[in-house]
């Protein structure tokens, strides 16, 4: 099997290896002093001896090693060791409004604030990206309660917003430390339903080997009562369109059909903003929980979520998404289905009065084991599952 390609975490662009470049510019080597012909003849004859310690040679190529830095073509740094890890490309999909920079935000602080510790997993954020994440999520949200900005769209260089690269290490009984990177982007979907966008906005797609696609409960004609300022006048045509073109982006960029199967691509589907639909006597409130997360723990955990994914296909189907979930179901590979609260609570003026995640690690628990980093037993299609999307099939 070929080696596959590495990808760049600030830009997504593919490339085979990564370039060397110096901190100022440009490949610069490193003078090599070289000993005469005399003084090697006399250092034989005489029995003098070099200088001590390491030769000139050794400590030119020393100096070579510390100052070059991996980039990718566009000059971008890679992070320390980055092309020695495999990588994840996850895109967060969805339209404006639907709370996927709010998941983002709260998902990377509890990753960051060890939730992953009783799997033997810690997480870092590269260093780039921890500075951003600072000042432009966890600031604002987290510390001040503020309402992040809606996502820019993603067009020309420089405006759109770069990912977010994290390192996962797992530590194996008996065996050597595994490691991870991830990379993770918040997209808007508007990009998406639109034809003209697209080719700018695929670069980034072309590179996704796992989806989250946010939906926002307003957007669902029978959930209406509960949709944010504007939300309801969406209607149900521009986010199906969005999952159309979403999967044709997928195997596009594969080279497959339109029917082809989507090999190594894994979808979650967050039904965002879930503590809104809690007082509907119809919503399978367990369902929105922070469950148990151990090692034993994890194969009970994906039968849930598996259990838990037809029962809100079957909650989302009766109130008017059978379109859309159908074309899900048929078109991304094998999704689960989550339901999600990245605050816990609804904003008022902008602000929150209190932040409580529910259900953000679930999605990216089943990613993982999908992608094999965690054990995925209790992952295959159950009975209910298989039933709901059949359902929807005919």
């Amino acid at each position: 099997m070929a080696k596959k390609d590495l990808v760049c975490p600030r830009c997504l662009e593919s490339f085979p290896v990564p370039l060397l470049r110096s901190p100022v510019g440009g490949p610069q080597p490193t003078p090599v002093q070289r000993r005469s012909a005399w003084q090697r003849f006399s250092e034989g004859r005489w029995g003098g001896q070099p200088a001590p310690g390491p030769s000139s040679q050794a400590r030119a190529a020393a100096s070579d090693a510390v100052d070059a830095v991996p980039v990718c073509p566009n000059g971008h740094r890679l992070p320390p060791d980055y092309a020695t890890r495999p990588t994840i490309v996850v895109g967060v999909v969805g339209l404006t409004g639907a709370s996927k920079s709010t998941y983002l935000t709260v998902l990377i602080d509890a990753l960051h604030a060890g939730a992953l510790a009783p799997l033997g997993i810690s997480v870092e954020l590269e260093e780039h990206s921890a500075n951003r994440f600072e000042q432009q999520y966890h600031q604002p949200l987290l510390v001040d309660h503020r309402q992040l900005p809606l996502t820019p769209p993603l067009l020309e260089q420089g405006q759109s917003p770069e990912p977010l690269t994290l390192v996962l290490r797992r530590a194996t009984q008996g065996g050597p430390e595994r490691s991870l990177n991830v990379v993770l982007f918040d997209a808007s979907g508007e990009q998406l339903y639109r034809k003209e966008d697209l080719g700018r906005f695929s670069k980034f797609l072309y590179q996704a080997s796992a989806v989250l696609v946010v939906l926002s409960p307003g957007m669902f004609p029978g959930l209406q009562a509960v949709a944010d300022p504007g939300e309801a006048a969406l209607g149900m045509a521009r986010p199906t369109q969005m999952l159309v073109n979403l999967a044709d982006l997928l195997r596009s960029a594969r080279g497959l059909r339109r029917d082809g199967f989507l090999q190594g691509v894994s979808t979650g589907v967050i039904l965002s903003k879930a503590d809104k639909l809690l007082t509907r006597p119809e919503f399978p409130a367990d369902t929105l929980r922070n469950p148990e997360i151990s090692v034993a723990a994890l194969p009970r955990l994906f039968e849930d979520v598996r259990d838990n994914s037809a029962r809100l296909v079957d909650f989302l189907e009766v109130n008017g998404g059978s379109n859309l979930l159908t074309t899900l179901l048929t078109r991304l590979p094998d999704p689960t289905v989550h339901a999600v609260s990245a605050t816990g609570s609804e904003a008022s003026d902008g602000a929150y009065p209190s932040i409580a995640p529910v259900g953000c690690l679930e999605p990216l628990l089943v990613l993982l084991a999908r992608h094999g980093f965690l054990p995925s037993e209790g992952l295959d299609l159950d009975g209910s599952y298989v039933a709901a999307a059949d359902r929807l099939r005919r």
